[in-house]
């Protein structure tokens, strides 16, 4: 998943447009709490067949983003 495939995706469940947001944004400033970050995880899950793992320290858009790619990488 590109970064601006990603931004785009992730925007659907923010306060924000994909033009607004950024890695560095913190989740919970731009609207995504724990109940977004499993609501996005699945979406995403289904897009690319793979199961996405997170832990308690998925504070920004950034740390999801590197959970989501170290999925990708480890079914690769």
């Amino acid at each position: 998943m590109t970064e601006i495939d990603f931004i785009t995706a992730l925007a659907e469940f923010t306060t924000r447009t994909p033009e607004t947001l950024t890695l560095q944004d913190d989740l919970a400033a731009v609207g995504v709490d724990s109940i977004g970050i499993f609501e996005f995880s699945m979406k995403v899950e289904d897009e690319l067949g793979r199961e996405i793992q997170f832990n308690e320290n998925v504070k920004t858009v950034q740390d999801l983003f590197d959970c989501i790619n170290a999925a990708v990488l480890d079914h690769a």
